[in-house]
């Protein structure tokens, strides 16, 4: 015979106790309770008062088979039979509303608590700090939370109710059965449990699976999406890599496949020792029946409250044990909801709030380190910004710059060393009150698949319905091609969703500008702003950069030189320090890093027998 597969040890820090379960499971009712407390209530009603039913039917119709037995000789008149048939049709009737009342009740707590269990996880989400989506564990536990939201929360409740309902019919049904002999109900009792042993100890080693195939089914995710997404299919059609995806998208599912054959295997060999096991026990019950009915010591009806009890017993005593480990289960998922939602959040709003414009941002020793990583990004960055000023970061990829631009903003917070503004510690003051003087486009900036009107407003979604600013926003990003769309502003962009207009890399890039502009921020900072204009498209840019940045503190990342230069001083970073500082003129003075990157860009530019210097654009 085909032993059973060894239980799988959870990773360390993982390991579920019985402690956390209770908790967990308390936990989850108050969840539940607060989700609907009137269709809490009326699930539990009705179920528990459907659950005395099958009783009620197995002894009704009992009599009424005796009485048909009786009525041969004249022992019961047809009015008691018709009385007897009344009760029964009425049984059948109150068993259809109650059905029908616990299914209502059930949809609607079930959907009240899916939408407030959603919130919480939203929430969660929104109060984590930028690293934690940075970290692919943080990131699994989301997915999980987030994908079973919709069942198992209700799936722990609805069982918990069912395992009462249960109990109350099995004791009422095992009162009947009593009555046919000590054995009897013990043997049918017996003969339901190695199935729900096999379907139990299966159950936790489908879910163990899962879990471990959580990272390498997003992989294969991501793998089908690179095949099915619209942004890529140009450069997937063109280098013919198809095939390459394909191949490892197929290699996680064979993957995945071994693990299922391997349990499909033991649990079909096992549930089929167990079905004949259960088909034995069985046949010595009915045994000692028969032997009862041959010796005249049972009726008619004894023997149907035997046959069908059988089947109630055993579905009960199935429902019974299988509630028991689908609450286990379904606590199991609970679990990576509460450590989900147990994550240390930051408080975006604690701290003193900051008042005023910025006038001096400066970084003092700074270092950084990203959580679970032994090596500083940043190692003692000294600088001064002022208002007024424009600041460029130049360095090769991996350099810090990006670092640099989340810690300025109060994206992270560092592990050494102190960023101030206006002179103080900007520690002291809440992050979101001081990102509100701060606006900025990214590299990877977003493309919202909204309005155009929404995808400029959503940097203050408070002036959602202010129509001039947004018109402004948009001159002064050199965004015109907004005019051309169908419904102008209103016209939704991408194509996520219908009647949606897809935009090119540029004009994306045109809107994540005028939302920077729509913000009155006293600090701006331009993350490659023009990596994706064209020289026409960034020359006005560049232009409309300079006329804003006259009165506020500006950062600029480029890996453009003719966008560097504007700058009024330029940090050179290597390898998380600054290794040069100053003017666009007194660094290529210095013939450094800066002086050797920007002649080699420039060269691309100047014609042959001519100093890269000298034929280089200027703005």
């Amino acid at each position: 015979m085909m032993m059973p597969p060894r239980p799988v040890k959870l990773p360390p820090g993982e390991r579920v106790t019985l402690a956390m379960l209770r908790a967990d499971l308390l936990h989850t009712l108050r969840l539940v309770w607060a989700a609907s407390p009137r269709h809490s209530v009326t699930y539990a009603l009705t179920t528990l008062a459907g659950s005395a039913l099958p009783a009620a039917n197995l002894y009704v119709g009992k009599l009424l088979l005796d009485g048909v037995a009786r009525a041969a000789g004249g022992g019961i008149t047809y009015s008691a039979l018709l009385g007897l048939l009344a009760v029964q049709v009425a049984l059948v009737v109150l068993g259809s509303l109650l059905s029908t009342v616990q299914n209502a009740s059930q949809q609607l707590l079930g959907d009240s608590l899916q939408h407030s269990v959603t919130r919480r996880i939203l929430e969660k989400a929104s109060g984590l700090s930028v690293d934690a989506f940075e970290n692919a564990d943080t990131y699994d536990r989301l997915q999980q939370a987030y994908r079973e939201v919709g069942s198992r929360p209700l799936g722990v409740a609805t069982q918990l109710v069912s395992l009462a309902g249960a109990l109350v019919t099995l004791g009422s049904v095992g009162v009947l059965m009593s009555r046919l002999g000590v054995w009897v109900l013990p043997l049918v009792l017996l003969a339901s449990l190695p199935g729900v042993i096999v379907s139990n100890r299966f159950g936790v080693e489908g879910y163990r699976m899962l879990r471990r195939q959580t990272h390498d089914a997003r992989v294969q995710n991501y793998l089908g999406s690179l095949l099915t997404s619209d942004s890529l299919v140009k450069e997937v059609r063109l280098f013919q890599f198809e095939p390459y995806l394909l191949t490892r998208w197929r290699s996680y599912y064979l993957g995945f496949r071994v693990q299922l054959e391997q349990l499909v295997r033991q649990r079909s060999a096992w549930g089929f020792a167990a079905a004949l096991a259960s088909a034995l026990l069985i046949g010595v019950a009915s045994a000692l029946i028969l032997a009862r009915a041959a010796r005249g010591q049972i009726t008619v009806g004894d023997f149907s409250v035997f046959v069908l009890g059988i089947a109630q017993v055993q579905g009960t005593v199935a429902g019974l044990l299988s509630g028991v480990s689908g609450i286990y289960q379904n606590l199991l998922y609970m679990r990576n909801l509460f450590s989900f939602l147990e994550l240390p959040a930051r408080d975006l709003d604690a701290g003193e709030p900051w008042r005023g414009p910025i006038d001096t941002i400066e970084f003092r020793e700074v270092s950084f380190r990203y959580p679970l990583t032994e090596r500083d990004v940043l190692r003692g960055v000294s600088f001064t910004v002022r208002r007024g000023q424009a600041l460029a970061l130049v360095g090769e990829n991996g350099a810090g710059k990006t670092t640099i631009v989340k810690l300025l903003t109060r994206l992270f917070e560092p592990t050494g060393g102190q960023v101030l503004i206006n002179g103080q510690d900007a520690a002291r003051f809440s992050p979101r009150s001081v990102q509100r003087e701060m606006s900025i486009i990214f590299q990877d900036f977003g493309q919202y698949q909204m309005s155009a009107r929404e995808n400029v407003a959503l940097a203050e979604v408070s002036r959602l319905e202010d129509a001039e600013g947004v018109q402004s926003a948009v001159d002064r990003a050199g965004a015109a091609f907004v005019e051309g769309l169908p419904q102008g502003l209103e016209t939704p962009l991408g194509r996520l969703f219908q009647g949606g207009r897809q935009l090119s890399g540029g004009q994306w890039q045109r809107l994540a500008l005028a939302r920077l502009y729509f913000r009155d921020a006293s600090v701006l900072v331009f993350d490659e702003p023009t990596a994706a204009l064209d020289a026409r498209a960034e020359f006005e840019t560049m232009e409309a950069l300079r006329a804003q940045a006259r009165d506020r503190l500006t950062l600029l990342i480029s890996h453009r030189f003719s966008t560097v230069r504007l700058a009024d001083d330029i940090l050179v970073l290597d390898g998380g320090v600054v290794s040069e500082a100053g003017s666009h003129e007194a660094l290529m003075a210095l013939g450094g890093t800066y002086a050797k990157l920007y002649a080699l860009q420039a060269s691309g530019y100047a014609p042959r027998g001519a100093s890269a210097e000298e034929d280089t654009p200027r703005m």
